[in-house]
């Protein structure tokens, strides 16, 4: 699966956005906004997987149109698990 995150300036924060899973998350800056969408997005594949739905595993992240390889994404993923 391929994730797309839009990162939009309003005012003092910046909006990171979702299309494909239609979340959204504000930042008081960008990587602040980064590391929220990210690890929502790695809550929702997982909560998803643990009722039982068919979900592909994620393998890149497209940041305003760039690529993360998967082994930053994969960096977001075990600060998502220490977090929880």
């Amino acid at each position: 699966m391929k994730i797309t995150v839009n990162l939009i300036k309003m005012d003092n924060e910046y909006i990171a956005n979702c299309p494909e899973l239609d979340i959204n998350c504000y930042g008081s800056n960008k990587n602040e906004a980064l590391k929220r969408i990210q690890s929502v997005i790695y809550f929702y594949i997982d909560s998803a997987k643990e009722l039982g739905l068919d979900v592909e595993n994620l393998h890149e992240i497209m940041v305003d149109g760039e690529s993360k390889k998967p082994e930053i994404s994969k960096m977001f993923h075990d600060i998502n698990e220490t977090i929880n």
